[in-house]
């Protein structure tokens, strides 16, 4: 653009640092600390390299946060006389670094394999810290090229391609930008761009030097492919160790990524907290803290596969840690060593030897590729040396793309890192005094550089030699300016933005534009679009079925999506007593600034990138992913990959870097919750996405307000009564779900969960009182009376005969339409939400119920090796006669309206069955995840306009409900608990009656 090519033109003698990965970054804070001026270069549009995904963190024998734990550390198991600055000036550096980039409060010790059992890896406490530390340096400069752009260019997206040379001298580089076109750097080169273990091609460094370590896995991705090491090489460059590439042991395989050679990288900190490597036999490879070559060369002698496994007990300081690779799938939770040894094929007791009885976290692992050692030959500050060892002027190295010269620690955790810092730093500072002189001075310490650029003002208007602001003549003529004055003139366009130049465009269409709508978020002043129309939902929020929290996550936003999948149409314009219409959303934007083309029509969209760019602090941040728009304000604190991951994107435009890590969907999956991002809209130019599916008719009136003319209990207790029988009689033939098809209509739901409901009261009711005071004639006599309705006793019709009554099919059919249709409410609603938010919570319980029901029925119903006895069965189903003495189902022995019979002896089987302890924890357990069930079921049930409770009496029909629900729970609880104690009655047994 002609803004970059004005700045960097103004930038007088530079440095270009190619690679954003931690040594470059490290370089240019090193280089900008000592006022000189740096250009970034990286190929890809996202930043970090592969430093960005280390997970381990960082040794720095000797660190502050060492001595303030009172460890005493020199580093000796790591010096040798090659690594000995390195050992004694790594930490100060590291210190330097992160101090610089205000990240201190943020670190931690970590226990890692390879360091004699001293806690001597600084790492980040909750995020992964090559995350951390790469996005802070990324963000930090980001701004400070803000604040100062005629010191800093940041060029992602360009592709180095050769070295230019003058004589024996490199001069600068020429590099292809992402449209394919050619570009030309001058300046001094520093190569920052990483090590060649992700390209094991034929003809790769990798293929020529270590063919066979190209047969292995690799934890490095396509950056890693070499490329900085060829640049060098084809102007003359010496190389050394290129065979020396270290061998991580914990490498697993991504979910559907098998076959690929790229792995992902298991924490060594896992190790440090007490994981165990083990073999295919269950035991243990190698020492729990042995260094990576020791540890991987074990494991080629282990039978395969090897895993890595924790106990429980031992994840205090890696429980995110563990939790995080259990969410991608890389790692599996087992509640104890039993579920792992039944996996694994090997005996229990193996398992248990090493990691008690306890929960377990285990991951299979394997060796892949991790870090070079090898790379270009370089002097002590970095210069980049001939095979003659001879200094190739204008070129420099650092990180993995310069051969470290201690190969023999190279395997250790953490000191690929210090490497990639103290190199950063050295090369840095070689750089400087080449071109400040000896001795550079440091002009702006590091942490007062990124402070000033954070609190600068955002106007910022260099002056002229006379003093005054921008350009001497404001109305002179481009082709007549000087190069300063263009300058000024693109730098007040900049900080001032664009003015004048034809027409102004029209106005946007009539309506409310989102900016507008994204201001009305607080609970006192809510507003949402919903299909195009912007409401205010301020009165609603108290009176909301679905509670407060389902209308305050998408307050400001467009509730679209969300609405049409859970509400039917026509929900809107039934509750416009508590909405008010603030007309339709707008579907362009006002134009921003003063000026522009003249009749252009105003663009499409939410926001254009200037607009997203003015939101790019931690308090307030938007940023772009695939065309919309994101306020991600909320998200910053709970992101998995740590804050600094969002903040280097702040104000811009994430796509590419999304893309890269996210799956489809996880924008959207993340809204959903109450602090993931929120979608505000297009970018002005972007696409617009296709509008949700409508959900299901239902022209149910909202409940009446009031207490519908019955005030206090008596009226909660008549109303719920009435709505119950209607609900009862609208079970299954009207709920709207099946229309030659299968929908998700709450009705479906809450007409069947009442009908249970309704039933279950009166089975439990009957049961207890059958138990407790009828004995084993009236519960046999219970399970007689549904004997005999089933329809193969009742009739003879050849398409009736079915061992079935009319009342046990229709609640078969209940619990069928219930079952199906809240599952596939959960598919639609709730699967994108994790399980923190609540919104699984019915789901997981129903099943689990529905789980104890189906062995309950095999328990009883479906039972095969019952006993017989003879009962006196009333004539005419019920007995009558007795009904004030609480006896229904058996007739007094000689009465006029008594039958004998044989039936089934259930009370008998009662007793035989809940003598077995764990079966009778096992009822009582799923009671109480029922009586769960009933009680959040219940919540959601009576607000609900099929109901139609009237308002003033909702709390109150909520709180008799819960009480049937806990009354219902201890009637089921206490037979099994009382019949595993009890002496059971005398039953006389019968022979069993003739088929």
């Amino acid at each position: 653009s002609l803004k970059r090519l004005l700045v960097t033109e103004s930038m007088g003698e530079r440095v270009i640092v190619i690679g954003t990965g931690l040594a470059g970054l490290t370089a240019a804070c090193e280089l900008l600390e000592r006022d000189c001026n740096v250009v970034l270069l990286d190929k890809k549009s996202h930043l970090g390299g592969n430093s960005s995904k280390a997970t381990c963190g960082i040794a720095a024998p000797g660190h502050a946060l060492q001595k303030a734990a009172g460890i005493e550390d020199d580093g000796a198991d790591l010096m040798i006389p090659a690594s000995k600055e390195l050992v004694s000036e790594g930490a100060k550096d590291v210190e330097w670094l992160t101090k610089g980039l205000c990240i201190e409060n943020e670190l931690c010790l970590r226990l890692t394999p390879g360091h004699g059992g001293k806690k001597r890896i600084v790492a980040t406490k909750d995020h992964f810290p090559g995350m951390v530390v790469t996005y802070a340096a990324i963000e930090a400069l980001k701004r400070l090229e803000k604040y100062k752009p005629d010191c800093l260019q940041i060029m992602g997206g360009h592709e180095v391609v050769r070295l230019i040379m003058d004589g024996k001298k490199v001069t600068g580089v020429e590099c292809k930008d992402s449209k394919g076109e050619m570009k030309t750097f001058q300046g001094t080169i520093l190569l920052a761009t990483g090590g060649y273990a992700g390209d094991a091609s034929p003809g790769s460094i990798l293929a020529t030097h270590a063919p066979e370590l190209a047969l292995l896995p690799t934890t490095n991705d396509e950056r890693t492919n070499g490329d900085g090491i060829r640049l060098g090489m084809e102007i003359g460059a010496g190389t050394k160790d290129l065979d020396a590439v270290a061998v991580y042991p914990l490498a697993v395989v991504m979910p559907g990524r098998e076959t690929e050679r790229l792995k992902f990288v298991t924490s060594e900190a896992i190790s440090g907290a007490g994981g165990v490597i083990i073999g295919a036999d269950g035991k243990r490879v190698c020492g729990d803290l042995d260094r990576e070559d020791v540890r991987e060369k074990a494991m080629t002698k282990a039978r395969q596969p090897c895993r890595l496994v924790i106990a429980e007990e031992l994840t205090q300081e890696v429980m995110w840690l563990c939790e995080f690779y259990v969410q991608k799938k890389v790692m599996n939770y087992y509640e104890n060593p039993a579920r792992l040894a039944h996996e694994m094929k090997v005996k229990t007791e193996v398992l248990e030897e090493l990691f008690g009885t306890g929960p377990l976290y285990s991951c299979k692992v394997t060796r892949a590729l991790y870090a070079c050692a090898g790379g270009l030959l370089v002097g002590g500050g970095g210069q980049v040396l001939n095979p003659q060892g001879e200094h190739i002027q204008g070129l420099y190295a650092a990180g993995e793309v310069a051969a470290a010269p201690y190969k023999e620690i190279w395997g250790v955790s953490g000191v690929p890192l210090l490497h990639a810092i103290h190199s950063g730093r050295k090369a840095g500072l070689s750089v400087a005094e080449l071109i400040k002189g000896k001795d550079a001075p440091i002009v702006q310490d590091l942490r007062s550089l990124i402070i000033s650029s954070v609190t600068a003002p955002k106007s910022t208007v260099s002056k002229n030699a006379e003093g005054e602001g921008g350009a001497e003549d404001p109305n002179k003529e481009l082709e007549h300016l000087s190069k300063d004055e263009l300058i000024e003139k693109i730098k007040d366009l900049m900080a001032n933005g664009g003015g004048g130049g034809g027409n102004a465009a029209p106005a946007a269409p009539a309506g409310v534009t989102m900016a507008e709508v994204a201001q009305h978020k607080t609970k006192d002043d809510a507003w949402v679009v919903i299909n195009g129309e912007v409401l205010d939902v301020t009165q609603w929020i108290p009176v909301h079925p679905g509670g407060e929290q389902a209308i305050m996550a998408y307050v400001g936003q467009d509730a679209t999506e969300e609405w049409n999948t859970i509400h039917k149409p026509g929900t809107v314009e039934k509750n416009m007593k508590y909405l008010v219409s603030k007309g339709k959303l707008s579907t362009g934007a006002a134009p921003a600034g003063g000026g522009g083309g003249g009749g252009a029509a105003a663009p499409s969209g939410f926001a254009d990138l200037a607009t997203v760019a003015q939101h790019n602090k931690k308090e307030d941040c938007w940023i772009v992913v695939n065309g919309q728009v994101l306020d991600v304000t909320k998200w910053i604190p709970v992101h998995p990959g740590g804050e600094q991951a969002i903040m280097a994107y702040a104000g811009m435009d994430a796509t590419e870097e999304w893309n890269t890590i996210h799956k489809p969907g996880m924008v959207e999956k993340f809204a959903k919750t109450d602090t993931g991002p929120v979608i505000l809209g297009p970018l002005i130019g972007g696409s617009t996405p296709a509008p949700a599916a409508g959900g299901a008719v239902d022209d149910s009136a909202p409940p009446p307000e009031g207490n519908g003319g019955i005030p206090g209990p008596i009226g909660a207790v008549i109303f719920l009564g009435i709505n119950t029988a209607i609900m009862l009689l609208k079970t299954i033939f009207f709920t709207g779900n099946v229309k030659f098809g299968f929908d998700n209509n709450r009705n479906g739901t809450i007409r069947s969960a009442i009908f249970l409901l309704v039933f279950t009261i009166v089975h439990a009711g009957g049961n207890f009182v059958d138990f407790w005071h009828g004995g084993p004639a009236e519960v046999n006599g219970e399970t007689y009376f549904f004997d005999r309705q089933h329809l193969d006793e009742l009739t003879a019709y050849p398409l009736l005969q079915i061992p079935a009554g009319a009342v046990e099919i229709y609640l078969l059919l209940g619990l069928m339409l219930h079952v199906s249709v809240a599952l596939k409410r959960s598919w639609d609603i709730s699967m994108n939400y994790c399980l923190s938010s609540g919104r699984w919570n019915m789901m997981l319980s129903g099943l689990v119920v529905l789980t104890f029901l189906m062995k309950h029925l095999m328990d009883f119903r479906f039972y095969t090796g019952y006993q017989f006895t003879e009962i006196n069965a009333p004539k005419y189903w019920i007995a009558f006669d007795r009904l004030i003495e609480g006896m229904i189902w058996t007739e007094k022995e000689g009465a006029d309206m008594a039958q004998k019979v044989v039936v089934r002896d259930v009370y008998s089987r009662e007793f035989e069955l809940f003598q077995d302890k764990g079966v009778v924890l096992f009822y009582v357990g799923a009671v109480l995840v029922f009586v769960t069930h009933m009680v959040l079921g219940w919540a959601k049930l009576v607000p609900s306009d099929a109901l139609q409770i009237p308002r003033d009496h909702q709390k109150k029909v909520i709180y008799l409900g819960w009480l049937a629900a806990v009354g219902i729970g201890a009637m089921y609880a206490s037979m099994p608990i009382a019949a595993m104690y009890m002496t059971p009655l005398e039953v006389k047994h019968v022979p069993a009656p003739a088929e």
